[in-house]
């Protein structure tokens, strides 16, 4: 089994790296609605806006994550290409 992930290492860490990438890519979980005002819990007293149009706006864990995922790609080319010279 360790000679087999060793010997696919990185192909590999290009499908983790891949799928890390592509899912935080396209992870638009950004609230549309703004609550400003004392009570933002209760947002019927706190004073709701909707934000319309698109919002593109990554917090700060997806923006590791997509880090994450951009360095284990290369990684694994890097490896690869290591691996047939």
């Amino acid at each position: 089994m360790k000679e087999k992930i060793k010997k696919y290492l990185g192909e590999l860490l290009i499908i983790i790296g891949t799928g890390i990438f592509i899912n935080n890519l396209f992870n638009f979980s950004y609230r549309t609605e703004y609550c400003s005002g004392a009570l933002p819990s209760l947002p019927s007293l706190g004073g709701c806006e909707k934000i319309t149009g698109v919002a593109y706006y990554y917090s700060d864990n997806v923006i590791l994550w997509l880090t994450i995922g951009g360095i284990l790609l290369v990684l694994g080319v890097l490896i690869i290409r290591n691996k047939s010279k």
